[in-house]
């Protein structure tokens, strides 16, 4: 099965991928070269090119190492020089920057960014009750999107400056929600929060980073650029196997860093010595500190959401709390954390794609770091169950999205169904087995029995009402009759094509061996099938048009024979489901087996119900690069 085939679903179901989960593929390493080549055999089982890995523990490296081809081309070794893109690391520095601003008194992180930055034109509609902070950019709660492929595709080999990526997507300044009131990836967000330290500092971005931080902890060819340094010496991206050219990131402040493995051992080193360098306090620790918390939620139940820091997010392991941030680009993956508690720290980078093979990797690292740390227990929630008179009986479909174009998808694979049972909460998704068990800790909020990170609470938002919030994202409360109509799209959507074209087929072939040749009836069976090839049409373009997730990001971003493919293609599944409809209907009285007319006529009105919930959710006439 060609690999692409995952980049499909990634667009139809956008399937995202944490490292908060359980490795059970590989025992722990119990010495360095134990975890070198457990490693190794993970990057060529899975075709990795090569990978940069670093381990420190308090002013010590205790591992700095390369691994596998840097350029399988030139037959590039990987080593600690070895320049990696670091995807969303990046973000790390932009905290960084607002801090030792706010530290000098040029900023305070609680302003309001129409004071400082009033030529960018920021469109919040509820910036009276809940205006938009500078705290909310780092912390990405501003109310703003995550990237549209509009955005991805933007490949400019002639960088723009800041403001200039900041105008690029004129819809990406709208806030979709209130600052303040719901946590909304947005790299648009925190490139904003970039211009602000441009716009204050009088540098540009990247002139200031080098001064204040590069240049400090002896970083030399740390760069948010293509250059020379990178071509000479840096990892080529690699996605399906495939030879990646360099991608020239919109926001370079949020996704652009290149950085090699020695580089990220002195930044892992400056955050385990809390913002100090060779004796010399660059940034407070306080200011280090605040890098782990979120100050910026306006809801009543926040506890949940304090370790999703400023520009900074927390992994788990154990029970212990790993800091930094993890970063992909088309080709390239990395993960960067630090733990202050026990004083490690490590940085992994890869110039291969697959997101689960870093996960997997991360997470052998962390447990071969804390191999002789005892596991802590997470404090069990049935000691403290107190009663709660809330009643949060109902179906719930989920009201984040990180595409539009996906948001279909998105509701149909979030049906969640919530029931009481005296003092218990259950959870449901209605698509799978099993349920979650939640307990009242008698401050509004409901904890599950297994993990005490995972909560959910009521609250009113200003943009969707009343919901409920916490671990699980936010969901909004649907009726019931709404959330079968989604449970049978979601199984229809499974189940339609194949007797569509079973019952086609066999219609085929009594037309071929019978002795009448009865067109009418013939049409009534297949012109359903028309509009099951129409979608399946798309889908095939899509899998043998997109080899890589570059291919994704310009394909689809842009106007392409891809893009334009699912333009058309969304109205011509439309047309033909209601062409559909019309004829079956028409020719009712045609004598045929009524067992294949109804099967048509059912088969026509589940294609209507799709293209009405299309339609409903803007998929019919999608423009993609809009």
């Amino acid at each position: 099965m060609r690999k692409n085939l995952s980049i499909l679903l990634f667009f139809l179901l956008s399937i995202s991928l944490s490292f908060g989960q359980e490795n059970d593929k590989n025992e722990v390493p119990e010495t360095l070269e134990a975890l070198q080549d457990s490693i190794e055999s993970i990057l060529v089982k899975n075709n990795i090119p090569g990978a940069g890995l670093v381990l420190v523990s308090g002013d010590d490296i205790v591992l700095l190492t390369g691994m596998g081809k840097a350029d399988r081309e030139n037959n590039l070794e990987v080593n600690e020089n070895t320049m990696f893109r670091l995807g969303s690391i990046s973000k790390l520095l932009v905290g960084l920057s607002v801090l030792k601003l706010e530290e000098e008194g040029k900023l305070d992180l609680k302003d309001k960014v129409s004071d400082i930055i009033p030529e960018v034109e920021i469109t919040n509609q509820w910036e009276e009750d809940y205006p938009l902070r500078i705290e909310n950019l780092v912390e990405h709660s501003g109310g703003f999107r995550d990237w549209t492929w509009a955005e991805l595709a933007s490949n400019d080999s002639k960088p723009k400056t800041l403001k200039e990526s900041l105008e690029f997507y004129p819809d990406s300044r709208v806030a979709k929600y209130a600052p303040g009131t719901r946590i909304q990836y947005s790299n648009f967000g925190m490139s904003l929060a970039a211009y602000i330290v441009e716009s204050i500092s009088g540098l540009s971005y990247e002139e200031y980073v080098n001064q204040n931080f590069f240049k400090p902890l002896g970083i030399q060819n740390m760069t948010f650029l293509r250059s020379q340094e990178y071509d000479k010496i840096g990892a080529q991206c690699y996605d399906n196997g495939i030879k990646m050219p360099y991608f020239h990131v919109l926001y370079r402040p949020s996704a652009a860093l290149t950085g090699s493995p020695k580089e990220l051992a002195k930044l892992l080193q400056f955050f385990l010595n809390k913002g100090k360098v060779d004796g010399k306090q660059i940034i407070s620790e306080e200011s280090i500190q605040r890098m782990h918390r979120n100050e910026s939620l306006v809801l009543e139940h926040t506890q949940a959401f304090k370790s999703y820091g400023l520009a900074n997010n927390p992994t788990f392991c154990k029970g212990y709390e790993y800091r930094g941030h993890g970063g992909s680009l088309p080709g390239s993956n990395s993960d960067f954390q630090y733990l202050l508690e026990q004083n490690l720290g490590y940085a992994v980078m890869m110039n291969g794609d697959d997101q689960e093979i870093l996960s997997e990797i991360s997470r052998l690292v962390m447990e071969f770091q804390l191999l002789d740390s005892p596991k802590k227990e997470a404090i069990s929630k049935t000691t403290n169950i107190q009663h709660s008179s809330q009643d949060l009986t109902g179906y719930y479909i989920s009201t984040n999205f990180k595409f539009k174009s996906i948001k279909f998808f998105k509701q149909l694979k979030t049906i969640r169904k919530i029931w009481h049972r005296g003092d218990t909460l259950f959870l449901k998704n209605m698509q799978r087995q099993g349920h979650t068990k939640f307990f009242s800790n008698g401050e509004g909020e409901f904890v599950s029995e297994k993990s005490q990170q995972t909560i959910i609470f009521q609250t009113q938002d200003p943009a969707a009402g009343e919901v409920i919030y916490g671990s699980y994202g936010m969901m909004k409360t649907v009726s019931p009759v709404y959330a079968y109509f989604l449970l049978f799209i979601f199984f229809s959507f499974l189940i339609a094509p194949l007797t569509i074209t079973f019952f086609a087929v066999l219609r085929l072939l009594i037309f071929l061996i019978g002795k009448k040749k009865d067109k009418k009836a013939l049409w009534i069976c297949l012109w359903p099938f028309v509009t099951v090839l129409t979608f399946l049409l798309m889908v095939l373009i899509l899998y043998f048009g997109i080899e890589t997730k570059m291919d994704l990001f310009t394909l689809l971003g842009a106007p392409s024979h891809i893009s334009l493919s699912l333009f058309f293609g969304t109205f011509a599944f439309a047309l033909s489901s209601i062409w559909s409809a019309y004829y079956i209907l028409k020719n009712s009285k045609t004598e045929m087996f009524r067992i294949l007319y109804y099967h048509s006529v059912l088969a026509a009105i589940v294609g209507l119900i799709f293209t009405f919930y299309f339609f409903n959710n803007g998929i019919i006439g999608l423009m993609t690069w809009a």
